[in-house]
């Protein structure tokens, strides 16, 4: 099996995209990119959406050579929006590019999910069927999909607690073998169910979300704690362990982590790819100090007349 990351906070944008290849099939996991909007009381800074155009475009290039696309959970960095929109850097069509002609393994729209994501569903389905992509759509809560020898199994965890819905993980076996858990957005996981898939079953490859840390006091303490010690656990078992996600937007998240796994070993996607690591958000206000931005630019963002590819 070939793993290929595509986006995540370690390369400046909220993503969790990630291309894999088995005998059988090729798989785009999760293949949306957005930014933050607000950060520090700032929003993005250029480098930002120059990353986020790049991120944008490799995208693409993995979504044409897979056979299957998932859909966790539809938030927009998980998903890519059947409309226009800076912070997730789409045109009207892009979606259509991303989803036409494939197999989209997707998170149901009508049960374990928020009013929002349930709306965005709504949508998503509907564009896909106007604009007539010829996409097939599997609703993989608590279901399996195979594609010759790959099974691809879904279950759901907790996106931290009730308030944000549910997400759709994926356990990927090839010819019968535990390969790969992707568990996007479990925050830790805060699902005990979830830290028994990822301590019983063997996988060699874990891709974990971890906790928002740099939302401590937004998102309550006990869940965040209690994410970090799952965490701790999760990575005491002999595989590769990626982590990735909410945790990586924390400026002191090394610091985080040795607190709660001291001597943990964690691979980022910066590092798989073979990139710097690059986690820009979470130097927002460091970026806006060494390089201002130009007035014309603020401006630009406040009339909504900017546009990603522009910069």
């Amino acid at each position: 099996m070939a793993i290929t990351p595509i986006a995540d906070e370690s390369l400046g944008v909220r993503s969790m995209s990630l291309f894999v290849e088995t005998p059988d099939t090729r798989i785009l996991f999760d293949a949306g990119v957005s930014l933050g909007p607000h950060r520090y009381g700032l929003p993005p800074h250029p480098e930002e959406f120059r990353a986020l155009n790049l991120h944008r475009e490799r995208v693409a290039e993995f979504a044409e050579k897979a056979e299957i696309v998932t859909i966790s959970h539809y938030h927009r960095d998980h998903f890519t929006p059947p409309y226009a929109s800076l912070y997730e850097c789409t045109e009207r069509d892009t979606f259509f590019e991303v989803y036409s002609g494939k197999t989209i393994l997707a998170k149901s729209q009508e049960s374990n999910i928020n009013h929002s994501q349930k709306l965005r569903a709504r949508a998503l389905v509907k564009a896909l069927e106007e604009s007539k992509a010829g996409a097939r759509l599997v609703y993989l809560d608590n279901n399996s999909f195979k594609a010759g020898d790959t099974l691809i199994s879904g279950f759901l965890a907790m996106h931290g607690d009730e308030r944000l819905g549910w997400v759709l993980c994926f356990k990927l076996y090839v010819a019968g073998e535990p390969i790969l858990a992707f568990m996007p957005d479990v925050q830790g996981p805060v699902s005990d169910e979830a830290l028994q898939v990822l301590l019983g079953e063997g996988f060699r490859v874990a891709v974990i979300g971890g906790p928002p840390t740099y939302l401590t006091r937004e998102s309550g303490d006990n869940r965040v704690k209690k994410g970090l010690e799952n965490l701790s656990k999760a990575l005491r078992v002999n595989r590769v362990n990626v982590l990735s996600h909410h945790i990586l937007r924390d400026p002191d998240w090394r610091g985080v982590l040795e607190e709660y796994a001291p001597g943990a070993e964690v691979k980022l996607y910066s590092e798989i790819a073979g990139f710097e690591f690059t986690p820009l958000e979470a130097y927002r206000n460091l970026l806006y100090e060494t390089d201002p931005p130009p007035a014309s630019y603020l401006e630009s963002l406040r009339r909504k007349t900017l546009k990603c590819s522009d910069l």
